[in-house]
């Protein structure tokens, strides 16, 4: 963003904020869910039309309940890696993956999440995107599964609660560790008051039947038997590093990979390499 767009970014958000801590005055609960509607509806990531590099690939449609789950494969003769994108994205931020990968000889699967890509649906959010994993992962079968961002942390999500038996390593790339990191961040974007905070955070409660304390990458990787690597950037200045400095504490068994100067997207052949490097370890 330039200078004028960075101030008219803050003034909207502070704006909304403003509104809703006036609402929830008089109905927290309204004030709540138009919290979490903002929160839960991605700007970006959805798709109008395939890009050329998603052209290329076998696409179907897996349906879900009313829901449709745009999937896309590139075929190869080894192992299925299913990738998992992270907010405001879609299969296509994959392509340098899927190019390396693709060299390597793997059979390649990527979904859209939720109100991404070419995926039907507004709401993003990890209950129901671990729902989507699931739908592909039963189909796929994966034998690896990758994801990036919220991707990995929705990933650690699914695999902790359907225990995937096909799955045989996991890797996480700049994946957020504590939910209520990001709900507070979010808080703090709008300059949400405690009362629509509390109220906001109750939506996710009754909507999902979770407890927010507990939504946490490190508790779900707990669960989890299958090798797992962690690949986070130094620079991140979306998911912080620390973030996978305590999943990593809390899990010390987890193989943990630094890297400097990439950000948070990670588009690197760097990346690429060390991440087939731990698929084909023994």
């Amino acid at each position: 963003m330039n200078k004028l767009s960075n101030i008219k970014y803050w003034l909207m958000t502070k704006s909304f904020g403003l509104v809703v801590n006036g609402i929830s005055l008089f109905n927290p609960e309204k004030a709540g869910h138009i919290a979490y509607n903002l929160f839960s509806n991605p700007r970006d990531g959805k798709l109008n039309a395939y890009s050329d590099f998603l052209k290329n690939a076998n696409r179907e449609i897996i349906i879900y309940n009313e829901h449709q789950i745009q999937t896309y494969e590139w075929e190869g003769g080894k192992e299925t890696v299913l990738l998992m994108h992270g907010w405001e994205s879609n299969s296509n931020r994959w392509q340098g993956m899927i190019q390396y990968l693709k060299k390597k000889k793997y059979n390649i699967v990527s979904l859209d999440a939720p109100g991404q890509g070419m995926s039907s649906g507004k709401e993003f959010n990890a209950v129901l995107y671990a729902e989507f994993i699931n739908e592909v992962c039963q189909k796929y079968k994966p034998t690896y599964l990758i994801g990036h961002s919220l991707g990995g942390m929705t990933m650690f999500y699914a695999q902790s609660k359907y225990q995937f038996p096909f799955v045989k390593k996991i890797i996480g790339l700049g994946s957020p560790n504590l939910f209520h990191r990001i709900t507070r961040n979010y808080k703090s974007l709008l300059s949400l008051n405690n009362r629509t905070y509390r109220s906001y955070l109750n939506i996710f409660v009754k909507k999902f039947d979770i407890d927010t304390t507990y939504f946490n990458s490190e508790n779900f990787i707990e669960k989890i038997n299958q090798p797992l690597l962690i690949i986070h950037d130094k620079d991140d200045s979306i998911v912080p590093y620390n973030d996978a400095v305590q999943i990593v504490n809390k899990n010390p068994r987890v193989k943990f990979i630094s890297t400097e100067k990439l950000g948070h997207s990670m588009f690197h052949n760097q990346v690429y390499k060390q991440a087939v490097s731990f698929l084909e370890s023994e």
